[in-house]
């Protein structure tokens, strides 16, 4: 078998491509099966015919197909996108490539004819198109949010000014209350709608920290309890009497237990039972918020996460609402590490949301004392030679000042260049805390260097870093970090590694 004939035969059996050979003229001299599953036509019904016959009236109207060809034969090469049109006239969104193909002659080059490759990328454009009209929308909800404030300010001052008024009329004392109501379930409304722009655009950060899980069910509770007053409604909590701790954004985490608190209030009746639960299983806290109210059918619990999504969406619902709530929930949650997911027998039935998130955690457990407010104590261990390496002077100023008012010797560098020539005129480290993201050398490359260096063998070395989540915990413990602190560094853990070093250079 020839060169020329196993190319044919690849060529023939290409399905995802239409690859076909014109002459010089544009007429169709060759056709291969992806053609003919792309454009519908077979060999016989276009060889011969003018590759026009697959653009649009308009494109050939305006003689477009013409000029790709003449460019084509000027450059050697043309790219476009655009409508195409099948055998059955429906249209496609195409993108071509035309080669020009030449022949050596005596006086140079001849133009043979023109290689056309074509792709149907109608459903790639689907998909583009459907990312931009996204972003176009939470563009829009993020200003929607941000310009219905500007009303809500005058409105809500005014109200504060009419509380402050003695009312006689008990008329007028129940429109205010009313309209103060409303206020307040608008503004929640606007509070929502901005934070689902901020997190669908990214600008929505989280800041991390150990945080007591109960703590944040307390929170939310206090904040919710009006609302579960108003409808004789009884909040009963369970909980270990051991504290859970997760890596979280305190406010964050509070809004999602506030949020599902409210749903589970607004959902069932007068009078009703709320439960909710913390427990831990396996390496994850577990928060569940059940209540007795009206359920969530078989049909709806796979999308009442989504955007917009109310599971109840008959006109004669009793709760109001965008469709939200749960989405944050879902959002924030998973910004966290962690999942949540929603059950019910059904209609009638309660329903119980259930919220995983990653524990807190460090190699060996080694911040469960500090976790619970518990300080490891290093002055009966003698001061530690530590090394601070961060780029941000006041970052690295402020830890400094703080491990020389606990008994520390400190060396300070500004960037991994410093702390390599700290390094080197150094007897003996017992503690490195480095910075992760610097420019030049990121903390882990330091790390690696720093491994090397002989006065810091025995050394404990903590990532110090903005980054906070469960994956930036593994990777920098995966890099060959004893611990990953996350700023604002929390001082029991501070503390925790201090005393991890004092005992590891005592037993050295």
């Amino acid at each position: 078998m020839t060169s020329e004939e196993r190319l044919r035969i690849l060529l023939e059996s290409v399905q995802d491509y239409a690859i076909y050979l014109l002459d010089a003229d544009g007429c169709i001299i060759s056709w291969n099966s992806g053609a003919e599953k792309i454009k519908g036509y077979t060999a016989q019904e276009v060889l011969g015919q003018h590759f026009s016959m697959f653009y649009p009236p308009d494109d050939i109207a305006k003689g477009t197909p013409a000029e790709e060809l003449a460019a084509a034969a000027r450059t050697g090469r043309v790219e476009d996108e655009g409508w195409r049109v099948r055998k059955d006239g429906t249209m496609f969104w195409a993108n071509v490539v035309i080669t020009a193909v030449y022949t050596p002659g005596g006086d140079g080059p001849r133009l043979r004819g023109f290689a056309k490759v074509t792709r149907d990328m109608t459903e790639r454009k689907r998909l583009r198109e459907l990312e931009a009209a996204s972003q176009h929308m939470n563009e829009f909800l993020a200003t929607l949010a941000h310009e219905l404030r500007n009303p809500l300010a005058p409105v809500s001052n005014a109200l504060s000014v009419m509380m402050l008024e003695p009312l006689v009329s008990p008329a007028l004392r129940q429109c205010r209350d009313m309209i103060d109501r409303q206020i307040s379930h608008l503004t929640r409304l606007v509070d929502d709608l901005l934070d689902a722009g901020r997190i669908t655009t990214g600008k929505v950060a989280l800041r991390l920290e150990p945080v007591e899980l109960s703590d944040i069910v307390v929170r939310a509770i206090e904040m919710i309890r009006p609302h579960v007053a108003s409808r004789q409604q009884t909040v009963e909590i369970g909980a270990p009497p051991a504290g859970i701790v997760v890596n979280g954004d305190a406010t964050r985490l509070v809004q999602v237990v506030q949020s599902l608190l409210n749903n589970a209030s607004k959902f069932s009746e007068h009078g009703g039972r709320i439960g909710i639960e913390i427990d831990q299983v396996g390496a994850f806290a577990r928060l569940r918020v059940s209540d007795e109210g009206c359920g969530i059918d078989a049909t709806a619990i796979e999308s009442i996460f989504d955007l917009f999504v109310q599971a109840d969406n008959r006109f004669e619902r009793k709760e109001s609402g965008l469709g939200i709530g749960l989405t944050l929930c879902r959002w924030l949650v998973e910004m966290h590490g962690g999942s949540i997911e929603a059950e019910s027998a059904g209609l009638g039935s309660g329903a119980t949301f259930t919220v995983r998130l990653p524990l807190f955690a460090v190699q060996d457990a080694a911040n469960d004392e500090g976790m619970h407010g518990k300080s490891a104590g290093t002055g009966d261990l003698g001061a530690l030679a530590v090394l601070v390496v961060d780029d941000n002077r006041d970052s690295a100023d402020s830890m400094a000042m703080l491990l020389r008012m606990k008994g520390h010797r400190v060396q300070v560098a500004y960037s991994g260049a410093q702390a390599l020539d700290v390094a080197g005129r150094a007897e003996h480290i017992d503690v490195a805390l480095i910075d992760i993201a610097m420019p030049g050398a990121d903390g882990f490359a330091v790390l690696r260097q720093l491994k090397e260096v002989k006065a810091f063998c025995d050394a404990c070395f903590a990532a110090m870093t903005g980054f906070g989540q469960e994956s930036d915990v593994a990777r920098s413990l995966d890099q060959g970090f004893d611990l990953h602190l996350t700023k604002p560094v929390q001082l029991p853990l501070l503390d925790t590694l201090l005393a991890r070093a004092g005992e590891r250079r005592a037993r050295s």
